[in-house]
């Protein structure tokens, strides 16, 4: 029994003395943290006041750099007043251009008349270009162009969808023609052509395809016959 107990206290002893050794190890430890601690606050307070230190600089610099910039834009504006030469007079009343209804020179001969017309018609001003067809015709009735320009100021209307006085143009292309009133009538098929496509655009198929199959029979080798066909050909 005695050694038994012996044993126990024994026992005891030794577990106290193991708590004893590892509280001061854990002291120790805890004491070695606080210094790290400490150590660490100390290092972030001397950061933050480098940091604060810089952006204090930064903001000193950036208020000098815009000073300065200032200072170089009234310098650039002094000096662009000082040597800048005055400004020109206004000119006077003699040399200012004198305005008239049309700028563009407007050829007189036949043949730059006609292109000049026919140049309108294609940028499509066909009003304009219709003017300059109808001067033409009223300043060279014996030319060999008469009956293109004939024909392209019926064109003109046919380009507006103005069909009905497009196919009195071109009837009476077709008439000055038959009659021997126009020398050259080298836009008798397309005028035909235009007259039939004409009266389809009107709803009058029937009449339309009576000039496209007279313009076959006549001209079967015509461009605008070829044109023809195909039309009647949709229209069957």
């Amino acid at each position: 029994m005695r050694k038994f107990l012996i044993g126990i206290v024994s026992v005891t002893a030794l577990s106290s003395c193991a708590s004893e050794d590892k509280i001061v190890s854990l002291q120790r430890e805890l004491i070695s943290l606080r210094e790290e601690v400490n150590q660490l606050k100390v290092d972030n307070q001397a950061n933050k006041s480098s940091i604060e230190n810089l952006n204090s600089r930064i903001d000193k610099l950036s208020k000098v750099v815009s000073e300065n910039s200032i200072e170089i834009e009234k310098l650039k504006v002094s000096k662009s007043s000082t040597f800048a030469p005055p400004p020109p007079p206004p000119p006077s009343p003699q040399q200012l251009p004198r305005e008239s209804k049309e700028q563009v020179s407007i050829p007189s001969d036949e043949k730059g008349l006609y292109q000049y017309a026919l140049d309108l018609y294609y940028k499509g001003n066909y009003e304009e270009a219709r003017k300059y067809f109808v001067e033409f015709l009223k300043k060279y009735p014996d030319s060999d162009l008469y009956g293109n320009a004939v024909f392209w100021a019926g064109q003109t209307f046919y380009a507006e969808r103005k069909f009905k006085d497009a196919i009195e143009i071109f009837n009476a292309l077709i008439s000055k023609c038959d009659e021997g009133k126009i020398k050259k009538c080298v836009k008798y098929p397309d005028a035909m052509l235009k007259i039939g496509f004409g009266y389809i655009e009107l709803g009058d198929v029937e009449k339309g395809k009576e000039y496209l199959n007279d313009l076959v029979k006549r001209y079967p080798d015509s461009d605008p016959a070829q044109l023809a066909k195909k039309k009647l050909e949709v229209l069957r």
